[in-house]
């Protein structure tokens, strides 16, 4: 039982890492993490808890509205690639 209860309670944990992509700001086109890296291009910023695999969408840019309390971004957001 106590075996059960662990398991359950660690597919609740949240990560701390919110999923987010690089994209061009202006139209939303998911570009490689080297254009949002500090040494990359700077074309690009982190965008958020956001979908599409060319074009971003539903997220936001905002690293703190992702995190809505500390509870993670809402279901059904995915990551592109990682960084942030």
């Amino acid at each position: 039982m106590v075996g059960t209860l662990a398991l359950t309670l660690s597919g609740c944990s949240s990560s701390t890492k919110t999923p987010s992509r690089c994209v061009d700001p202006g139209t939303l086109k998911v570009l490689d993490a080297h254009s949002c890296s500090a040494g990359g291009s700077g074309a690009g910023q982190w965008y958020y808890c956001g979908y599409g695999t060319t074009t971003a969408s539903g997220g936001t840019f905002s690293k703190s509205a992702a995190k809505r309390g500390g509870f993670g971004c809402p279901k059904g957001s995915s990551s592109g690639s990682g960084g942030g």
